[in-house]
């Protein structure tokens, strides 16, 4: 079961959504913003899928180009950007403070994973938003707080972030060699002023482009991630790229949990079978998996429990595709944003109360909250909260 959340940004709306696919903290797949929302279980399962429609009443309309799905692996919430709340089975929690431009592409934002912490990178600063134990609505607003000026600046910068050992790798970054990455250090505020290079293990390194990234798990849902998907938006591969640092110096390797050889390093995988620049992924914590913008689902059994990628690994394509859901359109222009159904006021939501109190892991957990509807607000954005079983 994943509690499931939705932040809403000003993004230019599209005819057509842009789904993504995530796993729970008990590594089962879901898949959203098709016709339907849907649960495809465990890795064991995608051989012979057997989706489970999940309640899609008042869900978001996903109509923001950038849409993005981050997992709380420690609260088992998934929080999803460039979504929107509609009026029933979400409710809504206010933020303040968002820039109007939030993120450029969708692999812009992450989610520290020991702080429950958003980053992104805008075109002036990189702005997070802190969500401490919040699975469903805290009460009041969650206020977006400028980081500082970035040593990167989003303006010509297609922005590719992965999280990795408490660290934010920056792929493609203009000027960056090959094989290495602009980092940012989360815990304690920092840029570090050199590119962190990659040594590349058995195999050729990731190239200077922006693309896709994303983490994977880690087998203990206590540890942060160690490991990066990026896929270059040339699609000459799919790059591991693993990063290790402890907590308590740099240059302490001895509690690592993999190979020596490994740490600061790229291990090279086939590429993607759909060649698709919009497309979603997610990993688990051996698994990796596509979605494309028509719905397709693909999939490789990327590393091994020793981080290490497994041999003659290869996407295969998931026997689902997620039809295509077609938001409606009320307005037009750059700003427009699709319309939800109904009618109703945040403010007057009837389950917010009720949802604020409902922590992740209770029981409780399975029942729905309602929220109201969300409009197009400058610098506003909008946490939409379901809870899935």
């Amino acid at each position: 079961m994943i509690s499931k959340l939705a932040l809403a940004t000003l993004l230019p709306a599209l005819a057509a959504a842009l789904p993504c696919v995530q796993f729970d903290a008990s590594r089962n797949l879901y898949a959203f913003g098709g016709e339907q929302d849907v649960s495809l279980g465990a890795s064991s399962a995608w051989s012979s899928p057997s989706p489970k429609p999940l309640s899609s009443e008042g869900r978001p309309p996903w109509n923001g180009n950038y849409s993005q799905c981050l997992l709380s692996q420690n609260s088992n919430a998934m929080y999803v950007l460039g979504a929107d709340s509609s009026d029933a089975s979400w409710s809504k929690q206010v933020t303040t403070g968002a820039p109007d431009v939030l993120q450029n592409s969708r692999s812009a934002s992450i989610l520290d994973h020991n702080t429950n912490v958003i980053y992104t990178v805008g075109p002036a600063n990189m702005v997070s938003l802190d969500f401490g134990a919040v699975t469903n609505t805290a009460a009041g607003a969650l206020a977006w707080q400028v980081v500082g000026t970035p040593q990167i600046a989003s303006q010509n910068y297609r922005v590719t972030a992965a999280a990795a050992s408490n660290h934010i790798n920056y792929y493609g970054v203009p000027g960056t060699p090959a094989g290495s990455t602009n980092m940012f250090v989360v815990h304690y505020s920092y840029w570090q002023p050199q590119p962190a290079a990659y040594t590349a293990v058995g195999g050729r390194n990731f190239p200077a482009q922006s693309g896709q990234a994303v983490s994977l798990l880690t087998p203990n849902s206590t540890l942060p991630p160690y490991q990066n998907l990026f896929v270059p938006d040339d699609f000459s591969g799919a790059y591991i790229v693993t990063h290790y640092t402890a907590d308590w110096s740099w240059n302490d390797t001895r509690s690592a949990p993999m190979a020596v050889n490994l740490i600061n390093s790229t291990q090279a995988l086939p590429a993607p079978t759909a060649q698709d620049k919009e497309a979603s992924y997610a990993c688990s914590d051996t698994d990796c998996v596509q979605i494309d913008t028509q719905g397709n689902i693909y999939y490789i059994n990327a590393v091994g429990k020793d981080y290490t990628i497994a041999p003659g690994a290869t996407w295969q394509k998931l026997d689902y595709t997620l039809k295509p859901y077609v938001a409606p359109t009320t307005s037009s222009g750059p700003n427009a944003l699709s319309a939800p159904t109904g009618t109703g006021n945040a403010a007057a939501s009837s389950g917010a109360s009720q949802a604020s109190a409902t922590p992740a892991g209770n029981s409780g957990a399975q029942s729905t909250h309602r929220g109201g509807v969300l409009g197009a607000m400058l610098a506003v954005a909008a946490l939409a909260i379901a809870s899935i079983a």
